[in-house]
């Protein structure tokens, strides 16, 4: 079984760390599925997945047997959400709408067990097998999770330098996609007010001592900048994205194939 120290040790030596959002898959296999592709991690989209929680740990609990570290974006900060999805197989929170060092330091707070935070003790902790006690367990949980703060507005970008600062928050995560739409930029990823985000984020995680990653984006040049700025948390696409994206290369193909067979 892999973990997050693995994740931060390839971004503290200069990789990068691919990830993929699950939102439409059904199967506990789709994290054996994405550690084969290349893959390092997986986030259980709870903002916008249909999913429920019962599938959400077969998916978290398979993708860690697999090597792939299962990360969560919750709903909301609620305490209880939190609790739930990180005692039943997330090993970290990818968390929106941090806009504030105030709700930064609140999420950290939900994410581990006392005396680093009030995450509520379960009476089992899944992830890292059954050999450990609970208590063993539980302080092993507390080095490996991994919280990120999504910036997603103007008020989180202003002020990205101080929840980078927040101890217990381990990144931040650029979300383009609400952040282009919340500045009045609807899908500009190629734009300037992304590129000045990418920059800004980047430095700001650099300077705490953390990471950055971003997700959103498709455009390949768009990458190239953010890898290069120093994004090295990368959320490749969403499952959906990724499977219509085969299937249209290889409708393509066989379409080809059918014209080049053509009688003259």
């Amino acid at each position: 079984m892999t973990g997050t120290m693995e994740l931060r040790r390839r971004m503290e030596t200069g990789g990068i760390a691919l990830g993929c959002n699950v939102r439409f898959s059904r199967s506990p296999e789709v994290g054996a599925l994405l550690a084969a592709s290349g893959m390092q991690w997986i986030m259980l989209d709870f903002e916008h997945s249909p999913a429920s929680p019962h599938l959400a740990s077969d998916i978290a609990l398979g993708a860690l047997r697999a090597g792939v570290v299962p990360l969560a974006r919750p709903s909301s900060h609620d305490p209880r959400e939190i609790a739930g999805l990180l005692t039943n197989g997330a090993l970290g929170l990818i968390v929106p709408h941090v806009d504030t060092p105030a709700q930064a330091v609140a999420v950290a707070a939900a994410a581990r067990f006392a005396p680093r935070g009030v995450l509520s003790v379960p009476g089992s902790l899944p992830h890292f097998g059954y050999a450990l006690s609970l208590a063993e367990a539980c302080a092993r949980f507390n080095e490996e999770v991994m919280v990120l703060a999504m910036i997603e507005s103007a008020e989180a970008l202003a002020n990205a330098p101080a929840i980078a600062a927040v101890p217990g928050i381990d990144g931040l995560f650029i979300g383009a996609s609400d952040l282009l739409w919340e500045t009045g930029h609807p899908g500009d990823y190629g734009g300037p007010v992304l590129r000045d985000a990418m920059h800004r984020v980047a430095r700001a995680a650099r300077d705490a001592g953390k990471f950055s990653g971003m997700g959103g984006p498709r455009e390949e040049v768009v990458w190239q900048e953010a890898i290069a700025a120093g994004i090295r948390f990368v959320m490749t696409e969403n499952d959906l994205a990724l499977l219509m994206r085969g299937a249209r290369d290889r409708a393509a193909f066989f379409e080809r194939c059918t014209l080049a067979a053509s009688p003259r």
